[in-house]
């Protein structure tokens, strides 16, 4: 009896372990053949520039300046290009105060060219969205976006420490 059910219990682990591994072998992605050439240029091209990328979920991650970035590729003809930059938590004790990141991000984003921020109800997202014709496009503008992205988290910085200063004497 004891050998019926062992050879049932490889059976059963043998099954999952197969189903598993065809699954995997089976999963079609999201991008089409295109979008994937275009990201691998872009994979390329980031590591010619020194960096080092790794693809999570077909989104690029890569780190500049110990900030970690993420650009997700869409669409085709023209390509659509969201560049992200880390943003800031507005969960638990070191996360930022919602209300006021909130009203940053708009001021931040009336004024600032290219760059969007936004504010979900965990964190504040910094990230520039773009149409592109080509990689050699995207390669054109590659350094520019990171600088735009690194003024937008400075602006957005001192409008919030701004609101937290008023926000700090109102209650005095």
């Amino acid at each position: 009896m004891l050998n019926f059910k062992i050879m049932n219990t490889k059976k059963i682990v043998l099954f999952l372990l197969y189903s598993c591994i065809f699954t995997g072998l089976f999963a079609q992605s999201n991008l089409t053949t295109i979008q994937k050439d275009f990201q691998n240029e872009i994979i390329n091209f980031l590591k010619e520039e020194g960096y080092v990328p790794s693809l999570e979920n077909e989104t690029i991650k890569f780190k500049s300046e110990g900030e970690n970035h993420w650009i997700r590729i869409s669409s085709e003809s023209p390509f659509f290009v969201a560049f992200q930059r880390a943003g800031y938590t507005l969960e638990g004790e070191k996360g930022l105060n919602r209300d006021n990141s909130l009203l940053a991000c708009n001021e931040v984003n009336r004024e600032m060219n290219a760059a969007k921020l936004y504010c979900t109800d965990k964190s504040v997202i910094f990230t520039i969205e773009q149409y592109t014709r080509s990689a050699e496009d995207f390669k054109f503008v590659f350094y520019k976006n990171l600088k735009i992205l690194a003024e937008t988290e400075k602006k957005f910085l001192e409008k919030y420490d701004a609101l937290e200063q008023n926000g700090s004497e109102d209650s005095k």
